[in-house]
C-alpha cells in the first residue's frame, strides 16, 4: 500500500487508510446510532450527527434510522448503514465485497451515486467484487480473476 508492504504498517494507521465494506454487513450494538458513532468513539471524538444525518439521508435512510434497532433493519438498510460507517472519516482505498447484492434497483442506484461521488469528488479509490453485470460495465478498469490468473481491463 502506497508502496510500502502492509506489515510496515501499524494496523490500526493501515485501517483508517483502507476500509473494507463485508458482502453480509455485522453491526453491533442495539441502534444504528450505535454503529455510526463508534467511527468517532474509536478516534476520541463527539460524533457530529449532523453528517451522519447527511449521510444516512445521500443513501435513502432519515434521520429516525439513527434511533431505529439494528435487529429490525432490512439487509438492504444493514448494508447501507455499514457503508455509512466506513466512510464518516474516508479512507484513501474502499474494498466492497457484494455490496449492492441484498439492494432493490433504487436503493443500487443511490449506493452507485455515492460511490462515484467518492470516487470522483473525493478522490477515494473503490476497489468492488461484484457479480452484477451492469455495475461491471460501468467499471472504469476491470480486473477478473481467469484460472487463477489475474486479468487486466481498461
Amino acid at each position: 500500500f502506497d508502496g510500502q508492504p502492509i506489515e510496515s504498517y501499524d494496523p490500526i494507521m493501515y485501517r483508517r487508510q483502507v476500509s473494507y465494506c463485508f458482502q453480509q454487513p455485522t453491526l453491533f450494538g442495539e441502534t444504528v446510532a450505535d454503529n455510526l458513532a463508534f467511527p468517532y468513539q474509536i478516534r476520541k471524538q463527539v460524533m457530529d450527527t449532523q453528517r451522519v444525518v447527511t449521510a444516512l439521508n445521500y443513501v435513502g435512510l432519515s434521520e429516525q434510522t439513527l434511533h431505529q434497532p439494528i435487529i429490525e433493519l432490512s439487509g438492504g438498510e444493514r448494508q447501507r448503514v455499514a457503508l455509512i460507517r466506513n466512510i464518516l472519516f474516508l479512507p484513501k482505498v474502499l474494498l466492497l465485497d457484494e455490496v449492492t447484492a441484498g439492494l432493490d434497483e433504487n436503493n443500487k442506484q443511490v449506493v452507485h451515486a455515492c460511490l462515484r461521488q467518492l470516487n470522483e469528488q473525493d478522490h477515494v479509490t473503490t476497489i468492488m467484487i461484484t457479480h452484477d453485470a451492469t455495475e461491471i460495465a460501468a467499471a472504469d478498469q476491470l480486473a477478473k480473476v481467469v484460472a487463477g490468473r489475474l486479468e487486466v481491463h481498461g
